[in-house]
């Protein structure tokens, strides 16, 4: 009964918690509205000026296309500089100079190919960007979660317009309509073929040709050929087959090998120069095969940064590159030589970010570029310019700039822009912040197109309206709805103030519905809420989310109103030790300091610092010297490995991808894993279940070192005499389901051992998790989260209270998030772990072996809390006593949500807001859900 009794406080507790994140979240990271009008050749944009009018004649939509058809190449996660030359003396890196031909054919043939810096916008992930690349309109921070698994695209966009928009028959610069003779009978529709990474079948399940297209997986991330091997097998026949390529208009081709070679080795490695020469050589293939009526765009979505990362925090995740081909000239403006920097790392030391990023093209940019190439509408919500470099001269083969065509597609671009701009003020009330901009207040109302003063003065009006409604848009996109913001942190306040209560008076647990004076103070108070919602949220779900609203709200105010003076009394003059008060000051202290950017920024740094200030308290106070000393020692040592924000540079050093990538570390490590993890526990002789603790264990520890150690064996090609590639990965996947069982073993017995175990529970449990910890980790991650293990089964003896141990628990878990790799940033992901124990993405399992690599640390130290009741508490409030202490973890978690819910409210319009206060909220946030979820398992075991 008394099981219970907490079972579903906590899963109340839970619950409110999801309530309070649901309503912040609601109002801090709204998705962009999308509007669901679209372009059509019928309804082109207004004329700004009679001479700037869609060519209606001839077929033509909108614009005279320049190509008939044309070849998209996206090569995933090219980064700019490997695209550009440099010296052979400071050659020295792998990709240096190995895709030469975009470079070498823009410098020799400037009027048929053009090569530039092009620049995403985070977050950068492939789904987002390829959304953008088609849309023309920008990604939002949320959607960056929606990576796994992709929806039909719904919002108006390129591969639509291709394939609904009827090609033209005239595709010269001519006005006579005789001239285009030579095409006639067009088919009905553009002919779409997709070859390569699948998520482009979720965004577009129905736009491409069934019996010419080849889809492969894109989450194989170990698999660095298979996708790249089919695009071209199948690319080259559409080109050179007499038959095929009279099948097609449009090829989109998607390469994963070079992403996939950084996210599992890094940008530096030798397989990167390999595969950025098969993508050198597919380019050239594509190049002699091309006719002059067809265009070859070859782009990436996004850059990585040197260990293959691409959240979008740095220039090296956002700047890809961008090449346009055809036999025929057509691009110009810009010479050759000026949009190349060189090395991208080599000239930053020299000044060379700005010109880098001057001379960048936004990615929405190609959007309206392709479409008035192609001869389509732009797609309704596009917010991106047509380049400069494409229309500055006409296909006649006049050597002069064309200021009169610039003027023409610009005035296309812009007006399409601003009908988007009226309906969507119309639809949803403008921008804030006052930003109103429309082309008039650019442009003067009348312009001589036969002056090229004034068409300079009119193109420059045209790019400089265009550039700043994008500005504004990207500037304040994200609309904050403060009401719930507001709701979700009143939430998150009052559940922290509950806990606090609970952890006082323990009456608390008895739920808030048998006192009547508390119930009748909640439920006032949930009706105020409530009612208040109801009126001034403008959701459609508002009368569901007020019910919600204010049944937490009422339940909360009754738990507080519960709680009885005495017990407060008797908790004020009970006294507070040194340690319970560096309990009660450290998670403040970090709480208040998350209103700092420099102060978040730092956090595994001064997490060392009130660790070890705890640890020396310890060392002054406890009997037990030995347990102080080791939990220093292991800290200090866990320290030594670093994973660095971009923003923590030139002051701090990553350590820790140095040690994953020193091999003799990478294969010594898992067994010193082992060891240590052996070593602790026949030193506090946790022994009651003599198969687990003797046997399981020790066999699964073996398997996991030969499973990494397998894994290095692959990476290096050491087996490649005696197995092939797909022999390693069946081995490691039997390996991994071996251990996998095991832990599963492990819980089942935590669950269901007998009442002569029960204080070996936690233990069973604890040591179970760790299987799995390790198991996702690597080498290096394994062997810290071994450190953490023996120190949570020290801590218990280096501390005489068992109100302090949870607390700080709590900031060690937090203190190995840092040191085993991770930041609260998106790149510190490692979605190597989607993998282990299955060849596919595999769901909810992938995903869910992702979250455990992430958060191993505070899962562990969560599951270790109900340890301290090792110290000494009588054996009649066992229940109790562990109920507290899981409550006391969660409180720490739930103080630091609220906390950073609250700075990045009030800083939502901070210069920083998105690079470091939103996603250290997220870490909070969903750290705060895995404790709750850990913390009612305790229960449940207990």
């Amino acid at each position: 009964m008394a099981t219970t009794k907490f079972s579903l406080f906590f899963l109340w507790l839970g619950l409110v918690h999801l309530t309070g994140l649901y309503f912040f979240t609601q109002g801090f990271l709204l998705t962009r509205q999308i509007l669901e009008s679209r372009s059509t050749c019928d309804e082109p944009p207004r004329e700004i000026w009679a001479s700037t009018a869609p060519h209606a004649d001839d077929g033509c939509c909108w614009l005279r296309p320049t190509f008939k058809k044309a070849i998209i190449l996206i090569i995933d996660a090219l980064r700019y500089d490997f695209t550009t030359p440099i010296p052979p003396s400071q050659a020295d890196k792998p990709y240096h100079n190995a895709l030469t031909v975009l470079h070498t054919l823009a410098h020799e043939r400037p009027r048929n190919a053009l090569l530039l810096p092009f620049l995403a916008d985070p977050p950068t992930t492939t789904l987002q960007r390829l959304k953008a690349l088609t849309t023309g309109t920008l990604p939002t921070f949320i959607e960056a979660g929606s990576n796994f698994a992709g929806s039909a695209l719904t919002e108006d966009n390129l591969i639509d317009q291709l394939l609904l928009s009827c090609p033209a028959p005239s595709l010269k610069a001519s006005s006579n309509p005789s001239a285009n003779s030579s095409f006639p009978h067009p088919p009905p529709q553009r002919r779409l073929v997709h070859l390569g990474d699948d998520t482009w079948l979720k965004l577009y399940p129905a736009h491409f040709l069934p019996h010419l297209s080849h889809p492969f997986s894109s989450f194989v991330v170990e698999d660095l050929h298979t996708v790249d091997t089919g695009v071209t097998t199948h690319l080259l026949p559409l080109l050179r087959n007499d038959t095929l390529q009279h099948e097609w208009d449009v090829i989109v081709g998607h390469f994963l090998g070079v992403d996939h070679v950084g996210h599992r080795f890094g940008a530096a490695h030798p397989l990167m120069r390999a595969k950025l020469r098969q993508i050198d050589a597919v380019v050239r293939e594509v190049v002699a095969a091309l006719d002059e009526d067809t265009v070859l765009v070859v782009m990436g979505d996004h850059g990585m940064d040197e260990h293959g990362n691409h959240g979008g925090e740095t220039l090296e995740e956002v700047l890809a590159a961008l090449w346009l081909y055809s036999p025929r000239e057509f691009v110009g403006g810009r010479d050759a030589g000026t949009a190349d920097v060189g090395n991208v790392d080599w000239e930053w030391e020299r000044g060379g970010k700005e010109d880098l990023l001057s001379a960048a093209v936004p990615q929405v940019d190609i959007v309206s570029t392709l479409a008035l190439l192609l001869g389509v509408p732009i797609p309704f919500n596009n917010l991106g310019r047509p380049i400069e470099e494409v229309f500055a001269f006409s296909t006649d083969g006049m050597e002069t700039i064309d200021w009169g065509r610039l003027v023409r597609v610009n005035a296309l671009a812009a007006a399409q822009m601003e009908r988007f701009h009226a309906e969507y003020t119309r639809l949803y009330g403008g921008m804030k912040g006052g930003i109103e901009v429309w082309i008039a207040d650019f442009v003067q109302s009348e312009v001589d197109f036969g002056d090229d003063d004034s068409l300079r003065r009119a193109y420059a009006g045209l790019r400089e309206y265009q550039a700043e409604l994008l500005t504004g848009y990207r500037r304040v996109w994200a609309q904050f709805n403060v009401l719930y913001m507001v709701e979700g942190v009143m939430v998150l306040l009052l559940s922290v103030l509950a806990m606090v209560c609970a952890l006082i008076d323990g009456s608390c647990f008895e739920g808030p519905w048998f006192i009547s004076r508390a119930a009748v103070a909640g439920g006032l108070m949930g009706v105020e809420v409530a009612g208040a919602h109801v009126v001034y949220a403008d959701s459609a779900y508002r009368l569901v989310e007020s019910l919600v609203l204010g049944t937490v709200i009422a339940s909360l105010t009754s738990v507080i109103a519960r709680v009885h003076c005495g017990a407060v009394r008797r908790c004020w003059q009970s006294g507070f030790s040194i340690a319970n008060w560096q309990a009660i000051l450290f998670p403040l202290a970090l709480s208040l300091g998350f209103a700092s950017n420099s102060y978040t920024i730092w956090e595994d740094e001064i997490l060392l610092f009130f660790l070890s200030s705890f640890g020396l308290c310890m060392l002054v106070s406890s009997t037990h010297k030995i347990s102080p000393v080791l939990f220093l020692l292991l800290t200090r040592l866990a320290s030594f490995s670093r994973l660095c924000r971009e923003e923590q540079l030139p002051t701090c050093q990553t350590t820790f991808y140095r040690l994953e990538n020193y091999l003799p570390w990478r294969v010594v490590a898992p067994f010193l894993t082992a060891v240590l993890i052996l070593s602790t526990l026949q030193a506090v002789s946790l022994r009651s279940i003599q198969a687990w603790f003797t046997l399981c264990i020790p066999a699964a520890l073996v398997l996991n070192a030969l499973f990494w150690t397998l894994e290095t064996a692959t990476e290096q090609n050491w087996l490649a005499s005696i197995a092939t590639d797909d022999t390693s990965k069946t081995l490691r996947v039997i390996i991994a389901r071996i251990v996998l069982s095991i832990s599963l073993s492990g819980l089942g017995s935590a669950f269901l051992s007998s009442k002569r175990f029960l204080n070996d529970k936690p233990d069973i449990l604890t040591t179970a998790v760790l299987l799995v910890c390790i198991l996702v980790s690597p080498p290096t991650s394994g062997l810290l989260l071994a450190a953490l293990y023996s120190q949570l089964l020290l801590l218990p003896y280096s501390t005489t209270t068992h109100r302090s141990g949870p607390i700080v628990t709590a900031l060690l878990g937090t203190f190995y998030f840092f040191t085993t790799g991770h930041n609260a940033t998106f790149a510190s992901i490692r979605w190597k772990a989607a993998h282990i124990g299955f060849r596919d993405v595999v769901y909810p399992w992938s995903p869910l072996l992702v979250g455990i690599n992430t958060f191993a640390g505070p899962i562990l130290a969560a599951c270790a809390v109900p340890l301290f009741y090792r110290v000494s508490t009588p054996r009649e409030r066992r229940l109790e006593v562990q109920a507290q202490m899981i409550l006391a973890h969660s409180t720490v978690y739930a103080l630091w949500a609220v906390s950073t819910a609250v700075w990045a409210c009030i800083l939502r319009r901070h210069l920083m807001l998105f690079a470091i206060f939103c996603p250290r909220f997220l870490m909070a946030a969903v750290v705060l859900g895995v404790v709750d979820v850990v913390g009612l398992v305790n229960v449940l075991v207990m």
